[in-house]
C-alpha cells in the first residue's frame, strides 16, 4: 500500500463518534487505504461490498493469509501467542466448517430459548441489587454482569471467577496505549485459564457446554483436538460476553436520547425484539469485522487490492448505508429490520446471535419495567470509550431513574 493511509487508531474523534468519517468514507471512497489500530488496510464502509467480502472465497479469515507486517501487530497475534489461534473466526473451509457443525447445535434459536428462565433470573437478581438506589452504572453493574455470568453458566466456567476474567479480557482486546503494557500478563493469564479449566471439566463432567465438547475431543478420530477444544473454550468465553455487554449500555444510550423511541418502548412493550434489532443497526457494538485477506490480486468497489492486503469491513458504516436502509440515521425501534450486519454475514455468522438477542431483550424489557424516568447521571459530553479494534464500548454509562 501507499503512503496514503487515514489513520483511524490514533483519531480520539473517530473513537468518539465514528459516523461522521464513515458517512464521508462510503460516499467518496466506500474502499479506503487507512491505518486500523496500526494494521495497513482497506476499509470498506458500503453494504453490498460488505456483502461481497463476506460471499466472496477470495477473502480469507486465515491469517495464514496476511503479511508478516500485519502479524507482527500485537493485536493480531495475541490469540496465536497463547496458542489459542485456531478458533472459527480465523478459519476458512474445510476446517471452519467442521468446528462450526461440532458446536452449532448448543445455539439453535430453540435451544437458546430454553435459557430463557436462567437469564431472567440473572438480570432480576442483579436489578434486586441496583433498584432501590436509583442510580446504577448500567454497563458495570448490569449488562457485563448479565452478559458474562450468563456466557460462563452455560459453558460450565465458575461464576466466581466473573471479575478476573472479565477485567483481563478487557486487557486483551485493547487496543489503548495505556494498557498495552499489560498485555502479555493478560495473554499469561487467559492461556492458563483456559487450560486449567478444560483439565478441570475433563475430570469432573456437568451439564454444560465445555464437558459436551470434552465429549467429543474424547471420541478421538477427526473430531476435535485438544487445541481446538482450548481455541473453542476461549472463543465462546470471549465473544460470549464481550458484545452483548457493551451492546446493552450503546442501546439504552441511543434510547435515552431519543425519548420518542423510549415513550414508544414503554407504550408497546411488544416492541422490544424490533428495538433490539434496530439497536444492533443503529450503533453496532461490532462497529467492524475482524480482518479478511485478500487470496489474490482482485477488484472490490472497483479498488484494485492486492494478495495479501488485509481488508476490515465497517459494519457501522454498512449498517448506515442510505443504498440499503430507508433514512438510516433515524433511530426508530418500529423498523424492527434484522437484515442489518451486526453478527456478520455468510459462513462466520455469529453463532451466539441468537443468545445476544435474548440477553438483550430481557435486559431491556426488565430494565424499564422495574424504572421511570430513566435518565443520565452525567452529562452525555463526559461519555468516553474504549479503544478496541473492533467493540465500540462505553467505559460506563451511569444513569438515574425512579424506581418502580
Amino acid at each position: 500500500m501507499s503512503e496514503d493511509r487515514l489513520d483511524l487508531s490514533s483519531d480520539s474523534g473517530f473513537i468518539d463518534d465514528p459516523y461522521a468519517t464513515l458517512t464521508r468514507l462510503r460516499e467518496e471512497e466506500p474502499v479506503r487505504r487507512v491505518l486500523y489500530h496500526e494494521v495497513p488496510a482497506w476499509l470498506v464502509t458500503r453494504f453490498a461490498d460488505a456483502e461481497t467480502v463476506y460471499s466472496d472465497p477470495r477473502f480469507s479469515a486465515d491469517k495464514g493469509n496476511a503479511t508478516d507486517e500485519v502479524r507482527a501487530v500485537p493485536w493480531v497475534s495475541a490469540s496465536d501467542m497463547i496458542g489459542l489461534g485456531r478458533t472459527l473466526v480465523f478459519l476458512d473451509p474445510p476446517a471452519h466448517t467442521r468446528l462450526r457443525r461440532l458446536v452449532a447445535k448448543a445455539f439453535t434459536p430453540r435451544r437458546v430459548q430454553t435459557l430463557r428462565p436462567m437469564v431472567q433470573g440473572i438480570a432480576d437478581e442483579l436489578l434486586d441489587a441496583v433498584v432501590p438506589r436509583g442510580r446504577m452504572d448500567v454497563l458495570h453493574e448490569y449488562s457485563t454482569p448479565l452478559a458474562a455470568v450468563t456466557i460462563m453458566m452455560l459453558l460450565g466456567s465458575p461464576v466466581a471467577d466473573r471479575e478476573e476474567f472479565t477485567a483481563y479480557a478487557h486487557l486483551f482486546l485493547s487496543t489503548d496505549p495505556a494498557d498495552q503494557a499489560r498485555l502479555p500478563e493478560a495473554m499469561a493469564w487467559m492461556a492458563r485459564y483456559i487450560a486449567d479449566l478444560v483439565a478441570a471439566k475433563g475430570e469432573a463432567r456437568a451439564d454444560d457446554l465445555l464437558s459436551e465438547l470434552i465429549a467429543v475431543r474424547d471420541e478421538g478420530g477427526d473430531r476435535l483436538s485438544e487445541a481446538e477444544l482450548q481455541a473453542m473454550a476461549f472463543l465462546l468465553l470471549m465473544a460470549g460476553f464481550e458484545t452483548t455487554a457493551s451492546f446493552i449500555p450503546n442501546g439504552l444510550l441511543a434510547l435515552i436520547q431519543h425519548p420518542d423511541q423510549m415513550a414508544a418502548l414503554r407504550g408497546d412493550p411488544s416492541l422490544i425484539p424490533s428495538a433490539v434489532e434496530e439497536m444492533l443497526r443503529y450503533d453496532p457494538t461490532a462497529t467492524a469485522s475482524l480482518l479478511r485477506y485478500a487470496t489474490e490480486d482482485l477488484t472490490l468497489g472497483g479498488v484494485e487490492i492486492s494478495k495479501n492486503d488485509a481488508v476490515v469491513v465497517s459494519w457501522a458504516g454498512a449498517n448506515h448505508d442510505p443504498r440499503r436502509f430507508s433514512q438510516p440515521d433515524v433511530f426508530d425501534v418500529r423498523r424492527g429490520d434484522a437484515n442489518h450486519i451486526a453478527f456478520a454475514r455468510g459462513i462466520h455468522y455469529c453463532l451466539g446471535a441468537p443468545l445476544a438477542r435474548l440477553e438483550s431483550q430481557i435486559a431491556f424489557a426488565s430494565l424499564l419495567e422495574r424504572c421511570d424516568d430513566i435518565q443520565l447521571a452525567i452529562p452525555a459530553s463526559e461519555l468516553s470509550y474504549r479503544i478496541t479494534p473492533n467493540i465500540r464500548s462505553l467505559t460506563g454509562l451511569p444513569i438515574m431513574y425512579t424506581p418502580r
